[in-house]
């Protein structure tokens, strides 16, 4: 099973708020937390490229700089959760875009689930849709994605699946995700196949104390209402890039569920990956 979180550091608030995520769950298994921050390299990158040897070290020099005061700036932005949470937090700088690298970089600590904070849709995201959704759906592992407001433990999480089949593709990450999330799952196949804690895949059988299954279609913009209506506290969804372009899925564009109303918690598992 694997053992590492991975967590996207920009510096901000959300960004440590889901740290905080990431620490808390880790309490439930031994976890290493990857806090990476990611550098673009194009800072410099086109002085490097240069035929001009004193202007390539010249840039040579400045990108040490930089990347001596962000690791100096990872660690300061990291020391109050240490003192907290011990040295479960490695930081680490990669290099690329939010929406290239985590790929990347999360098979390279093989990472179960990468933790990243969302300020929600803002400006012209309304548009053309939300940052984090963007990155969850160009990236092949899970998500949980939390938003700007304190950590607080969730308990209950409502998760919906086309179908059992689904389910089935998706069943070692939930899994694993079972790891970290000690509370209940309340799974809805929109199909209405899954009727029954018997019918869970094989390797999931082992929660069915946890687990309470629904048949229940969403429509509108109901996907919240009805995970609050059943007790939830967290969400959970497949997502896939082109449901960004459909009139409705499970109720509302996906992005908006990430930024959804009631500040929940969303854990992300991209369709994508089960391909």
């Amino acid at each position: 099973m694997k053992k590492t979180i991975l967590v996207a550091v920009d510096f901000t608030p959300v960004s440590y708020n889901a740290l905080t995520y990431a620490c808390e769950l880790s309490k439930n298994q031994t976890t290493e937390i990857i806090a990476v921050h990611l550098l673009d390299e194009n800072i410099t990158g086109q002085f490097h490229a240069g035929k001009n040897l004193a202007v390539r070290k010249m840039a040579e020099r400045m990108y040490q700089e930089i990347l001596l005061k962000t690791k100096n700036d990872l660690d300061n932005f990291l020391s109050g959760l240490r003192n907290s949470y011990g040295d479960i937090i490695r930081p680490v700088i990669s290099h690329g875009t939010i929406y290239e690298a985590f790929n990347e970089v999360a098979s390279k600590f093989d990472s179960s689930m990468i933790v990243m904070g969302t300020h929600g849709i803002i400006g012209m995201q309304s548009v053309f849709g939300s940052r984090a959704y963007k990155v969850v759906a160009k990236t092949y592992h899970p998500f949980l994605i939390v938003q700007d407001n304190v950590y607080k433990p969730f308990h209950n999480i409502y998760m919906v699946f086309k179908d059992l089949e689904r389910l089935q593709n998706f069943s070692d990450d939930l899994l694993v995700f079972a790891g970290y999330f000690t509370g209940n799952f309340i799974l809805n196949t929109l199909s209405g196949e899954l009727t029954d804690t018997n019918q869970l895949p094989d390797n999931l059988k082992g929660l069915a104390e946890r687990t309470k299954t629904i048949c229940e279609k969403l429509m509108d913009s109901n996907i919240v209402d009805r995970a609050v209506a059943h007790g939830a506290d967290a969400l959970g969804i497949c997502i896939d890039e082109i449901d960004n372009f459909t009139d409705e899925t499970y109720g509302m564009t996906q992005d908006k569920i990430l930024a959804n109303k009631e500040n929940m918690p969303v854990y992300c598992l991209p369709a994508s990956a089960s391909l």
